[in-house]
C-alpha cells in the first residue's frame, strides 16, 4: 500500500503517528492492522465506545488522514449549580498511499468496534491467482 519504515520487500505502508503528541501518551497512538489481499488493502482501527459520528476521514493527494474526534460531557455539581464540561479528546494519524490504490473507492466502515478501511486496488494492480494442474 505505502512505502514502509520498514525494509522488507512485502511492507508497502508507513503510518505517521506524531500528529497525536499533543493529547498525551495514551493518545498518541491507536493501533491498526494492515492486510494486503489480491484486490484490496484493509486498515482495522481497533477504536472501541465510539461511535462513526467520531471519525473523519480526508484524502489529500495520495495521503489518507484519519481523526478521531470526541466530546465527553460530565455534569459536575458545585453548590446551587450545575456546569457541564466538555473534554474534547482528538488523535490523527496518516497514511501515505501508494499508485496501486484506486482513490475514487476507498470505503470506510465502523462496526463492533472496529473501523475498517478498505482500499481497492486499481483493476492492473489486482494479482490473480489460480492454482495449475500438475500432470
Amino acid at each position: 500500500m505505502c512505502r514502509g519504515s520498514h525494509s522488507r520487500g512485502r511492507h508497502y505502508w508507513r503510518g505517521h503517528h506524531h500528529h497525536g503528541r499533543h493529547f498525551g501518551a495514551a493518545f498518541t497512538q491507536f493501533p491498526v492492522n494492515v492486510r494486503e489481499l489480491d484486490d484490496r488493502y484493509e486498515l482495522d482501527l481497533f477504536a472501541p465506545q465510539l461511535s462513526r459520528e467520531d471519525f473523519q476521514l480526508e484524502l489529500v493527494g495520495r495521503t489518507l488522514t484519519i481523526s478521531i474526534s470526541t466530546s465527553k460531557e460530565e455534569e459536575v455539581e458545585l453548590g446551587q449549580w450545575i456546569r457541564r464540561e466538555y473534554r474534547p479528546r482528538g488523535l490523527e494519524r496518516s497514511f501515505s498511499l501508494n499508485e496501486k490504490i484506486d482513490l475514487d473507492s476507498i470505503k470506510a466502515a465502523y462496526a463492533e468496534g472496529v473501523l475498517k478501511v478498505t482500499l481497492p486496488k486499481h483493476a492492473d494492480q489486482v494479482t490473480m491467482r489460480r492454482e495449475v494442474d500438475v500432470s
